[in-house]
C-alpha cells in the first residue's frame, strides 16, 4: 500500500516538477544571454544571500506546518498552527526589514538597490511558503502544484520582461519575483481562510515550531551555506565574473538532481511522517525503501547523461560568454550535485522523521567546517577547478557520515543491488551516446538526448532496475484484467 501511495503522490507531483525544470532551464537560457558573467555573478551571490536568510528565519515555521499538520488535522488544531506561524512570520518580517535597511543604508547603490529587491522577494516567498506547505502536508496536490507552477512561471515571465524592458539587472528579477509571489498567495488567501477559521494563536504550537524546527532549519542552513557558500569564496579570491560562470554552469547541472530529490521529496516525507505517526518505523522505512529504488532509476542516468553531453549543452543553452568554462565543469558539477542530494534529500530524512534534528544540526556543522577548509586551500591553487573538487569530497564525506550515524536508529534502506544495476544500465548509455559522436548542435543534443533516453529505457527494463520491469508486467496484467471484465 505504501508503494501505491508513493507512485500515486509521485505523479501528481509530476507537473510542479516539469515546470520548475522548464521554469529553472528558462533562467540559464535567458538570464545568462541578457546578463554579463559579472551581472549573473551578483546575482546569483544575492540569491545565496536571500536563501540563507529565508532559511534562518523562516525554515522552522515551514518545516514545522509540513511535520504537524497531520497531527493537527487529526486533532481539529490545524487553525492554531497557521495563525500562530504567519503571526510569527510576520513579526520575524518586520525585524528583518529594520535590520537590513539599516545594512543597505551603507552600501553603494547598486547594491543598495539589490538588497532592498532581495528583502522583499524573501519576505514575500516566506509567506507563501506557509500555506504552500499545509497545502502539501494535506495533500491537497492539485493545489499545491497550481499555485507553485503558477509562481515559477510568472517569476520567469516577469522578469525576462523587467530586464530587457528596464535594463534594471539583478535587482528586476528579484522585483519580478516579489510580485509573482504576491499575486499567487492573494489567489490562495480565501483558502488559507477557511483553514484559519476560527483564527487561534497558541504559544504551545509555537515552543512546539521552535522545539522541532529550530534545530531542523540551523541544520539546513548550514547544509545551504556548505552547498553555496563556495560562491562568495570564488567571489573574494578570484571574482565576480568566475562568480556568473560558476553560478551558470551549477544552475543548469545542479536543477534536474534538485527537482527530482525534492520531487520523491513532496511525496515521500510526508507518507514517511504520517506512517510513523500511525504504523511506527517499520511502514516509515517500507515508504523510504521505495524512495530509494526510484531515486537510483532517475538520478543516475540524469548525472551521467548530463555528464555526457556537456560540451553540447553549454554551447546550445549558454551564452557565449559562460560556454567554454561552463563545459569544462559540468561533469564534476553533475557528480557533486548527486552526492549533496543524496545527502541532504535523503540521508537527512531518518533524521526528520524521527525527530533527531540535534543530531543532524551536529552532522551539518562537520560537513559545514571541511567544506570551507577546503574551499580555502583549493581555490587559490585550482581556481574553479578547487571549488568542484571541495564539493564533490565534501558531500561524499557527508553522505557516508549521516548514513553510519543514521543506522543506530532509522537505518535508511540503500538499495544496492538496485544501484549496481543502475550503474551497469548508465553504462550501456554513456557507450551508446559516445558511439554516436554527435556534433555539438542543437540537433546533436537532441538526438544525443534520445539516443540516451532509449538506450538507458532498455537497460533499465533489462535489467530491472527499481522494479521497473515487474511493475510493468503487474500493470498490464492488471489492464488486461479490466478489459476482459
Amino acid at each position: 500500500m505504501a508503494f501505491d501511495r508513493l507512485t500515486s503522490h509521485l505523479a501528481g507531483y509530476l507537473p510542479i516538477n516539469l515546470i520548475e525544470a522548464l521554469s529553472s532551464l528558462g533562467i540559464v537560457v535567458i538570464y545568462s544571454r541578457l546578463l554579463t558573467p559579472e551581472q549573473y555573478g551578483r546575482y546569483a551571490l544575492a540569491v545565496t544571500a536571500m536563501q540563507w536568510l529565508q532559511t534562518l528565519l523562516f525554515y522552522w515555521l515551514h518545516s514545522g506546518v509540513a511535520r504537524f499538520f497531520e497531527a493537527r488535522r487529526t486533532h481539529g488544531r490545524v487553525p492554531a498552527l497557521l495563525v500562530t506561524s504567519y503571526v510569527a512570520a510576520l513579526a520575524l518580517s518586520g525585524l528583518l526589514a529594520i535590520g537590513v535597511g539599516y545594512v543597505a543604508a551603507g552600501l553603494s547603490d547598486q547594491w543598495r538597490w539589490l538588497v532592498l529587491a532581495g528583502l522583499v522577494s524573501l519576505v514575500a516567498r516566506a509567506l507563501l511558503l506557509i500555506g504552500l506547505e499545509a497545502h502539501r502536508a494535506g495533500r491537497e496536490v492539485r493545489r499545491y502544484s497550481g499555485l507553485e507552477g503558477l509562481q515559477y512561471l510568472m517569476s520567469l515571465g516577469l522578469g525576462a520582461l523587467l530586464v530587457s524592458g528596464t535594463g534594471g539587472g539583478a535587482a528586476a528579477i528579484l522585483w519580478a519575483t516579489t510580485l509573482a509571489c504576491l499575486l499567487v498567495l492573494l489567489l490562495d488567501t480565501r483558502y488559507l481562510a477557511k483553514l484559519m477559521s476560527p483564527p487561534a494563536w497558541s504559544g504551545d504550537e509555537l515552543r512546539l515550531l521552535i522545539r522541532y524546527g529550530a534545530p531542523l532549519a540551523a541544520s539546513v542552513l548550514l547544509g545551504q551555506i556548505i552547498a553555496k557558500s563556495d560562491r562568495f569564496f570564488i567571489a573574494w579570491l578570484m571574482d565576480e565574473k568566475a562568480v556568473g560562470i560558476y553560478s551558470v554552469a551549477y544552475a543548469l547541472i545542479d536543477r534536474p538532481s534538485t527537482i527530482i530529490f525534492n520531487w520523491l521529496g513532496m511525496a515521500a516525507v510526508p507518507l514517511a511522517f504520517a506512517a510513523m505517526e500511525r504504523d511506527g518505523p517499520a511502514a516509515a522505512r517500507e515508504v523510504m525503501a521505495k524512495t530509494a529504488k526510484t531515486l537510483v532509476l532517475l538520478l543516475l542516468p540524469c548525472t551521467t547523461g548530463l555528464a555526457i553531453v556537456a560540451e553540447p549543452l553549454a554551447a546550445v543553452l549558454f551564452g557565449a560568454e559562460f560556454r567554454h568554462e561552463a563545459a569544462r565543469l559540468i561533469p564534476w558539477i553533475a557528480l557533486a550535485s548527486l552526492l549533496y542530494g543524496a545527502m541532504i534529500h535523503y540521508a537527512a530524512h531518518a533524521f526528520m522523521v524521527t525527530k533527531n534534528t540535534r543530531l543532524l544540526l551536529m552532522t551539518s556543522l562537520f560537513v559545514l567546517v571541511l567544506n570551507m577548509i577546503l574551499n580555502l586551500l583549493l581555490i587559490p591553487l585550482f581556481g574553479l577547478d578547487g571549488a568542484v573538487a571541495a564539493s564533490i569530497t565534501t558531500y561524499g564525506l557527508g553522505l557516508t557520515l549521516r548514513l553510519i550515524i543514521a543506522r543506530r536508529f532509522f537505518p535508511l534502506p540503500l538499495a544496492v543491488s538496485h544501484l549496481i544495476r543502475g550503474l551497469l544500465a548508465c553504462g550501456v548509455m554513456a557507450g551508446v551516446i559516445w558511439s554516436a559522436a554527435l556534433a555539438p548542435t542543437l540537433v546533436g543534443l537532441m538526438l544525443a538526448i534520445l539516443l540516451g533516453v532509449v538506450s538507458y529505457v532498455v537497460g533499465a527494463l533489462l535489467l530491472n532496475v527499481a522494479d521497473c520491469r515487474d511493475a510493468l508486467v503487474i500493470n498490464w496484467r492488471r489492464r488486461m484484467g479490466r478489459g476482459m471484465h
